[in-house]
């Protein structure tokens, strides 16, 4: 009776194990999708070879390019400054919620980004919740460093905050 026991909650216990496993599959060697899947990109051998620059002769000096300037924060995350841009479209439509929680969402990416600071206090003013405006511009203004057009608003809107509106 104690063997049946025994081997009962040996049983068991492999199952409940084998149970919590996780299941190995292998890559298979084949690089093409499967047959039954739509292909997003051309084979390879339909692509053509990246382009490369020119190269600058003797007789032919290399042109200069020019820096382009851009909307998007320092760090260069588009998906921030997009989302961003439609947070103010928001706070404009006077959408604060919605504006937030975009602007939330722009934060998850980057949370050092000033600009979303300004936005999310921003509405907080415009929703008469100072303390969580004037929270939200402490802690945006110490990001503000390198973007003084941000430090600048940041600070014009916590000197109204502390004003009183």
């Amino acid at each position: 009776m104690v063997i049946n026991g025994r081997l009962f909650l040996a049983i068991l216990l492999c199952s409940l194990l084998a149970g919590c496993a996780q299941v190995y599959v292998p890559v298979s060697e084949s690089k093409s999708p499967p047959s039954n899947l739509p292909s997003t990109f051309p084979p390879p051998e339909t692509q053509a070879p990246p382009a490369s620059p020119p190269v600058a002769t003797e007789s032919e000096p290399a042109k200069r390019i020019e820096p382009t300037t851009s909307s998007a924060p320092v760090k260069g995350n588009s998906a921030v400054a997009s989302l961003l841009d439609e947070a103010w479209r928001l706070n404009r439509a006077r959408e604060y919620d919605r504006s937030n929680a975009v602007a939330e969402r722009a934060m998850r990416i980057d949370h050092a980004e000033p600009e979303v600071y300004l936005v999310m206090a921003t509405n907080y003013v415009a929703m008469t919740q100072l303390q969580l405006a004037e929270q939200l511009v402490r802690q945006g203004l110490p990001l503000a460093g390198q973007k003084p057009g941000v430090k600048a608003e940041l600070q014009s809107l916590l000197t109204r905050i502390r004003s009183g509106y």
